[in-house]
């Protein structure tokens, strides 16, 4: 059987999900919101991909003339129009034929990596920009730098849980790399990346994010066999600790004009 994101992996429906979106954006926010201001502006008709919970749509909201917040579920976006109602939520598949029109901004984190038909997807929301407008993308990268050592119990998890997402769902984490190439081949210019890597502690936000990822792939990572129950409850302890510090996944984003 095939499985897809937000169904039986992290669906909405899931009590933990809206936690763990939570930590998500407040660890990757800060990075995305920075790229964004670069290039937007008042006047911009703006499309957000995969919105999630809805901050970087009412960010948008916050400073672009009109904002469509696309999810395949939209549960979590109920209340947002109520708070900006320049955002109009809009419920449908990203890897299915869409007619929205073109916009100055399109955006999207974390989305196109857990897709099978990725390329694709990447070519419909090239499609989306105007001309003159921007493409915005971003996705993680699977720990692209650790610090502790090889055989510590939380590096295994952290390693072993990418196995297991790309196993059920096709996650690539490492697609994101693609991205500088595949904007040139589209024709788009004023190409630009970066990359950004918080740090993982018992507090923070990417802290957090992982306690609950970990809890909700808990049962699948452990029936891969690759991490076994004594590893897995040692790397979670391990985060828990006042002292604990490292690396994850880093937020790799990709910018690029459309020329006019």
């Amino acid at each position: 059987m095939t499985e897809l994101y937000g169904e039986t992996v992290f669906g909405a429906d899931h009590d933990l999900e809206a936690r763990r979106l939570d930590a998500l954006s407040r660890m990757f926010d800060p990075a995305t919101r920075a790229r964004l201001v670069q290039v937007v502006r008042p006047e911009m008709r703006c499309l957000d991909v995969g919105a999630g919970l809805g901050r970087i749509s009412g960010w948008l909201a916050e400073v672009c003339a009109e904002v469509v917040a696309l999810d395949r579920d939209t549960r979590l976006l109920a209340d947002l129009h109520k708070v900006f109602p320049t955002v109009r939520v809009v419920e449908a598949d990203i890897t299915e034929e869409q007619a929205l029109g073109t916009f100055d901004l399109v955006h999207s984190r974390l989305v196109l990596m857990h897709l099978r038909n990725r390329v694709e997807v990447f070519h419909r929301l090239a499609d989306f920009v105007a001309p003159g407008g921007w493409l915005v993308l971003g996705e993680a990268i699977a720990a692209p730098t650790m610090t502790g050592p090889p055989d510590s119990p939380f590096r295994q998890l952290m390693e072993k849980h990418w196995y297991s997402l790309e196993k059920t769902i096709g996650t690539d984490g490492q697609w994101g790399l693609r991205y500088p190439e595949l904007l040139r081949q589209a024709g788009f210019v004023d190409i630009g990346v970066e990359m950004y890597q918080p740090p993982i502690t018992g507090t923070s936000a990417a802290g957090q994010f992982f306690q609950l990822n970990f809890h909700h792939l808990r049962d699948r990572v452990l029936a891969d066999g690759l991490v076994d129950e004594p590893t897995f409850e040692a790397a979670v302890q391990a985060m828990r600790q006042p002292g604990f510090s490292d690396l994850g996944m880093g937020l790799l984003t990709a910018w690029a004009r459309k020329p006019t």
